[in-house]
């Protein structure tokens, strides 16, 4: 597995700790403590991926998913889910 792989498995597994520590406070709202369990959900199969080879492509056409949006989101399933974060995007007025 390459450095840039393992770095990532170690960045996912620091984020699922913090959220398990945050899902184990309790004061949080049932909805946020929802949230929590299915972003820990999603980086559980990630993180499968990624030990797989599975990682990067999407889950309903098999086609690569764009690296830089893996880089931000890196627990994207789709490229639907590609199209909804570039929708999101804004270009700039000004260059």
């Amino acid at each position: 597995m390459g450095d840039k792989k393992k770095k990532l498995i170690s960045e996912l597994r620091n984020t699922r700790h913090e959220l398990l520590e945050r899902l184990m406070d309790q004061k949080d709202h049932p909805f946020m403590n929802e949230v929590i369990m299915a972003e820990l959900y999603d980086i559980e199969e990630t993180i499968k991926k990624i030990e797989n080879g599975g990682f990067g492509t999407c889950e309903i056409s098999g086609e690569f998913l764009p690296e830089d949006l893996l880089e931000m989101v890196p627990t994207l399933k789709s490229m639907d889910d590609c199209l909804a974060i570039k929708s999101y995007y804004r270009k700039a007025i000004y260059d």
